[in-house]
């Protein structure tokens, strides 16, 4: 019995440890283009049309009460987004493009939360909202 406890504790401890390792790493994106390990697969207008796409889809399953699965569908897409967000903080090293970045990032994690809880359309539709506003104002900067 007690060898039981001790191995069930270890085993515990041992996930503990695992999954504080990748919590850690999680948080840990490069410091930025000048670096070296950032290499961007997509021009940043490339980026730009698949998060136009993906805030599309997003709209659309807001829509589809019949979707099956929709708030699974409407986190997954945020989500997709929010990482979207993390390689645009790295494809310019000013400030303010880096800050909207960070700005759709958190907006599209706290649409893919909000998703999962089940939040009213409204709600979901005021964040929609506020990532486009987040997208124009750097656009208005920054696109030709």
């Amino acid at each position: 019995m007690m060898l039981r406890k001790i191995t069930l504790t270890g085993g515990l401890l041992a996930g503990c440890v695992w999954c504080l390792a990748l919590v850690s790493r999680a948080d840990s994106a490069p410091a930025g283009p000048g670096d070296g390990s950032f290499k961007p697969v997509s021009t940043v207008h490339g980026l730009m049309n698949g998060q136009r796409l993906l805030l599309g889809q997003i709209g659309e399953a807001i829509k589809d009460k019949g979707m099956k699965k929709r708030s699974e569908q409407i986190q997954a897409y945020a989500e997709v987004l929010a990482e979207l967000a993390n390689v645009n903080t790295l494809n310019s090293e000013k400030e303010d493009y880096r800050g909207w970045a960070a700005e759709l990032r958190a907006h599209s994690l706290k649409l893919a939360a909000e998703a999962k809880g089940n939040a009213a359309d409204g709600s979901l539709n005021e964040i929609v909202a506020t990532i486009k506003a987040t997208c124009q104002t750097c656009h208005d900067a920054y696109q030709e």
